[in-house]
């Protein structure tokens, strides 16, 4: 075998014992990560899959955030449904699910409304992580007569780091963390940006890598839309719209990381204006990956809101 040929040889063999051990440690990270339970029913409504599980109570609809799943609700889920029934969604292009065409969030509201409308869920409260609120939001502004309350995991109506900015200043921003963390990128690039992402997320470094496994499944152009389509965006006009109670729940260590307790308070504030049934809650300990770093803080904090919702209690 001649040089020129060998060197080629030792470079598609190297390239190959890489991708072989990328997915092997990725399967490594899925074993260790736990899915979210089984569901008892799978709905597909459009472009959203929702697993369902419990029954009874005041219906709760799960709305990950960025690249997430239902699984990203493991932890949530075996203590929400004991009393509850709970649809976790997953959305296009998130978690291997297939993607869609542009606009995503258009359609996955809509595909929300129905969900609720084709399954006589009486006014479910939704509780959405990041992207997850912010879509939590759109349904709640389009369709107020459908649902019976938001939670916010650290999630708003617009992009709370660039609050103060104009829409084209956001979209700068959104364009740089597409290319960042997802535009263009390989399966490898992608996942490698994923990681750092998480990582930078939560306190649980661990925790972070095991859901890299999954959260890298995801598309990446999907992932570089859906921020496209969230961060220029400032829903703060049309939150009077909204005709429920809000609960945000602020991660402290997260986007105003630094400020006193009454600073950041009083920042929220601002952001909820014109949301007069927002209630506040700053969560210390926890970075924006708020349910994950702390999981009691958080299960506590919606039990406490949907007990004092109007209407239907927990069965």
């Amino acid at each position: 075998m001649g040089t020129s040929m060998l060197a080629l040889f030792n470079r598609n063999l190297i390239l190959a014992i890489a991708v072989v051990t990328v997915a092997l440690y990725s399967c490594h990270l899925h074993a260790e990560q736990p899915d979210a339970p089984a569901p008892s029913a799978k709905v597909e409504i459009g472009v959203i899959e929702a697993g369902k599980y419990g029954h009874g109570g005041q219906p709760l609809i799960l709305i990950p955030g960025l690249a997430g799943g239902a699984w990203s609700w493991a932890g949530m889920i075996p203590r929400l449904s004991a009393a509850h029934e709970v649809y976790a969604l997953t959305l296009p292009g998130f978690s291997g699910r297939a993607a869609a065409p542009a606009p995503l969030i258009d359609t996955v509201v809509a595909d929300i409304a129905k969900l609720i409308r084709d399954n006589r869920l009486d006014r479910p409260v939704l509780v959405g992580h990041s992207l997850g609120a912010f879509i939590a939001y759109r349904v709640a502004i389009e369709h107020p007569s459908l649902v019976g309350g938001v939670v916010a995991l650290d999630g708003y109506p617009v992009f709370s780091p660039m609050a103060d900015a104009d829409a084209p200043d956001r979209r700068v921003v959104a364009d740089r963390l597409a290319k960042e963390l997802a535009r263009g990128k390989t399966a490898q690039e992608f996942y490698a940006a994923i990681g750092t992402f998480l990582a930078a997320r939560m306190n649980d470094p661990e925790r972070a890598s095991a859901m890299t496994g999954l959260a890298a499944l995801s598309d990446p152009e999907s992932v570089a839309q859906y921020i496209m389509e969230m961060l220029p965006a400032d829903l703060r006009p049309e939150l009077g719209k909204i005709q429920v109670p809000i609960l945000a729940l602020v991660a402290v260590d997260s986007y105003k990381k630094g400020m006193t307790d009454t600073e950041m308070r009083a920042f929220y504030s601002r952001v909820f204006a014109n949301a007069p049934q927002a209630s506040i809650v700053l969560v210390h300990g926890a970075r924006h990956f708020i349910e994950e770093d702390q999981p009691e803080v958080i299960g506590a904090a919606i039990e406490s809101f949907l007990a004092g919702l109007p209407g239907k209690q927990p069965g």
